[in-house]
């Protein structure tokens, strides 16, 4: 059995998703309404109804899940359910703490590398960039 996770940040890297999820797959790619990419320390996302975020989709097993909650952590990311517009659900992490950037260049880098490996317009993630937070 597998589940679709929704990656906004780092995890759109697929050298990343490989080391902490080995085995799970590309199942799309989407721009998600209603929600806004933000970059303090780390990505986030934040719900803004005139937005949207891309978000790349893995097809995800329950050890990949387990896996990204060790990697996210219960104390800054909570892991929801979300709709997507096909109807769909997938799991994305919603940060709990504020923590303040800005984030390191090699973070920078990863986030780049993702948005380049799904195909994504950069001008989203530049602009999160530059709100800063």
């Amino acid at each position: 059995m597998s589940d679709l996770y929704a990656a906004y940040g780092s995890n759109l890297w697929h050298a990343q998703m490989a080391a902490r999820c080995p085995g799970a797959t590309v199942a799309g790619a989407l721009v998600l309404p209603g929600w806004r990419l933000a970059v303090r320390k780390f990505a986030l996302v934040e719900e803004d109804p005139a937005a949207g975020c891309p978000i790349g989709l893995w097809r995800v097993t329950r050890g990949h899940l387990e896996s990204l909650d060790r990697y996210e952590g219960p104390h800054t990311y909570a892991r929801r359910l979300i709709p997507l517009p096909d109807g769909q659900r997938a799991w994305i992490y919603l940060e709990l703490v504020h923590r303040p950037g800005p984030p390191a260049a090699e973070y920078v880098e990863r986030l780049r590398r993702g948005y380049a490996d799904f195909g994504f317009d950069a001008a989203p993630l530049e602009a999160a960039l530059a709100r800063g937070g």
